[in-house]
């Protein structure tokens, strides 16, 4: 291999993490963010139930003075009641006394109506010592998103530094054409494995491969662009791999078309004691089903699904994490020109 060519692939690491780095640096404000609304909605929480509480205790001691004077009322209404001389007086005392105890019970009610409504704000209050250990909680939270930054910017400064020295390094229309590729691809190098560009899955001519072992100039793949390498040791860590009995990297990817919609996609992966299967819509990328088969490898598991599907081979995502509920958009369509169901494509894989 060339040092021209180490350089480009070091070069295309770089970018990859930089990129990475610098879609995560853009993710953490927001993170940031979201952790004081967090704690903003707690204080806000403690203080309108304060609020509340202290409202319902002042209408409380108001109400109770109303009862106070009421009564004060009613007393004064009976003193009057034993000295009046003519039935009509003593019938508007007699209404008196009903309208002020009307009044008092009244006054009672809308005690009662406060205190079963302060019951709700208590359950909402949190205690001081809560919200303190609830604050310190979300301080260190936005501490460490504030470190992770500061880490990561870190970072993207010594990886910018090694882009600009290795760019340095390469001709300009070697860089130019890098560049193109990675503006439209995941990656502007591929691995070619089996005379194929590891990356679309399409065949290299002869002369074109012959030129790629030769390792003389570098080659591009004809129809994604990428630069491509070879790997002169894939074959011994194969053979190495086979011998000691080891799944654990072996992957395949099949497309299976359905007379009734668009098809599938599958996903083959074998683990240490076990193999999987991965299905997914191959119109939406939705994970449809996931079956596993213990000490089995995939190709001895899932024979027919193998033999009837159409081969290709992407980059291999992480089917736990990026895959779980659905193929990433870059896989899906990566996957769907692959197959030729993309709008416009034609089909570019062999069975």
């Amino acid at each position: 291999m060339s040092p021209e060519l180490k350089n480009l692939i070091e070069l295309d690491r770089i970018a990859q993490e930089i990129a990475r780095l610098t879609d995560e640096i853009a993710q953490l404000p927001k993170v940031v963010a979201a952790i004081e609304a967090k704690l903003a909605r707690a204080r806000a929480q403690v203080e309108s139930a304060t609020k509340a509480l202290k409202d319902q205790e002042s209408q409380k001691r108001k109400l109770e003075s109303d009862i106070q004077d009421w009564q004060q009322k009613i007393s004064k209404f009976r003193d009057q009641s034993l000295s009046v001389k003519t039935n009509e007086q003593y019938k508007a005392l007699m209404h008196e006394i009903e309208f002020a105890q009307k009044q008092i019970s009244d006054c009672e009610e809308q005690i009662l109506i406060g205190m079963e409504g302060a019951d709700s704000y208590h359950k909402a209050l949190k205690d001081e010592a809560e919200l303190k250990l609830e604050t310190a909680e979300i301080e260190k939270e936005k501490e460490h998103a504030r470190k992770v930054t500061a880490e990561d910017e870190a970072k993207l400064a010594e990886l910018r530094k090694q882009q600009a020295e290795l760019r340095s390094q390469i001709d300009d229309a070697t860089l130019a054409h890098f560049e193109r590729v990675s503006a439209k691809r995941k990656g502007a190098i591929a691995e070619a494995i089996d005379q194929k560009c590891a990356a679309c899955n399409v065949m290299m001519r002869p002369q074109r491969f012959n030129e790629l072992l030769a390792g003389q100039s570098l080659v591009n793949c004809e129809s994604c662009g990428r630069i491509l390498f070879h790997d002169p040791n894939r074959a011994a860590k194969e053979s190495d791999r086979n011998r000691t009995g080891s799944y654990t990297i072996e992957k395949a990817w099949r497309y299976v078309a359905d007379e009734s919609g668009p098809g599938r996609f599958l996903a083959f992966v074998n683990a240490k004691h076990s193999c999987s299967m991965r299905i997914f819509d191959a119109a939406t990328g939705q994970a449809l089903d996931k079956v596993v088969k213990k000490k089995m490898t995939f190709k001895e598991a899932f024979r027919d699904e193998l033999s009837a599907g159409v081969h290709l081979h992407i980059e291999q995502p992480n089917l736990d994490e990026e895959c779980a509920v659905a193929l990433p958009p870059e896989v899906l369509e990566e996957l769907q020109l692959q197959a030729g169901i993309a709008p416009g494509a034609s089909t570019r894989v062999s069975a």
